[in-house]
């Protein structure tokens, strides 16, 4: 088990500074939020809003608190479920859920050559991964995270998510060589650390960090096909292939909470903390709850 000081910053929203319903200083929802440190001062965050049915597109905001939000960019017309990493030579990487709305969706991959660029929407290059797990014309693969890029950008490591026989999604992982290749497998062993628990629907996104040297996964899970109320998060040790329920506590008691994504980072006070975003659906939420989440708490380096 997963040591208590994790456990409770991952679980007690209610000692956090939190933020319920988060949305852009433009009034957009901010689904789906990956927030990460700029390299210039504040930080960023990458995520989806949805544009009259079932449509989505990607922006990108930053803020120099993570108390607001500013809107700078839209990233993808036609896209979401949007992570980032920050390059050492000062760009960024950005992959997406792309397609959509009567589309199977697939995985892209976006490559800025600076932060100008990033905060202006112009991509160096992108990068469409055929599917491999799926056929294209009839199932989806997508709700990516990016476990690992190196320096030149010439290997990229991926998760993401893929339907199984068009019943539910199970987790797949893939690797991008020379931003020209492609290539993935499934990752069974991370579907049966949630399937103990009692998932039976489907299993989505996730979101990669290390804590004090030991590598982790926060992932989604439904336990019923089709029953929105039933998302819950779960924690997975990589080393152990090993996945724990997490009884994540809101100020109102919500329940059906997924999309996770954390990142370890400097707070505003410039003290290490843990901050974690969620999407709370509206059929498992407290009144005020339902949207997109963010709390961040300190912890000890």
């Amino acid at each position: 088990m997963p040591e208590p000081e994790l456990i409770d910053a991952l679980c007690d929203v209610t000692s956090a500074t939190v933020r319920y319903d988060v949305r852009d200083n433009q009034g957009r929802t901010m689904d789906t939020l990956k927030v990460i440190a700029d390299p210039a001062g504040g930080y960023l965050a990458v995520y989806h809003c949805g544009v009259g049915g079932s449509r989505f597109e990607v922006h990108v905001a930053t803020s120099p608190d993570l108390a607001e939000w500013t809107w700078r960019a839209r990233l993808d017309g036609f896209a979401s479920q949007p992570t980032i990493v920050a390059m050492p030579d000062g760009g960024f990487l950005v992959a997406v859920e792309a397609g959509g709305a009567g589309t199977p969706p697939w995985l892209r991959l976006l490559d800025y050559a600076s932060r100008a660029d990033l905060l202006a929407g112009r991509a160096l290059r992108l990068f469409d991964a055929p599917h491999t797990q799926v056929p294209k014309r009839r199932h989806a693969e997508g709700t990516p995270n990016i476990y690992a890029v190196s320096a030149d950008r010439s290997h990229i490591d991926v998760g993401f998510h893929y339907w199984r026989r068009g019943k539910v999604d199970r987790q797949a992982r893939g690797v991008l060589t020379g931003f020209a290749d492609w290539s993935a497998r499934p990752e069974p062993r991370l579907d049966a650390a949630l399937e103990w628990w009692g998932v039976r629907g489907n299993i989505g996104g996730r979101d990669a960090f290390t804590w004090k040297g030991r590598e982790y996964l926060l992932i989604e899970g439904q336990t019923e096909p089709g029953g929105w109320h039933t998302w819950r998060t779960y924690l997975y040790d990589v080393a152990a292939e090993q996945a724990w329920p997490l009884p994540i506590r809101t100020h109102g008691g919500s329940a059906a909470i997924a999309n996770p994504a954390v990142t370890l980072l400097d707070g505003p006070s410039g003290r290490p903390e843990l901050l974690v975003t969620a999407y709370l659906f509206h059929v498992g939420a407290a009144p005020g709850e339902g949207g997109p989440l963010q709390y961040h708490r300190s912890i000890r380096p």
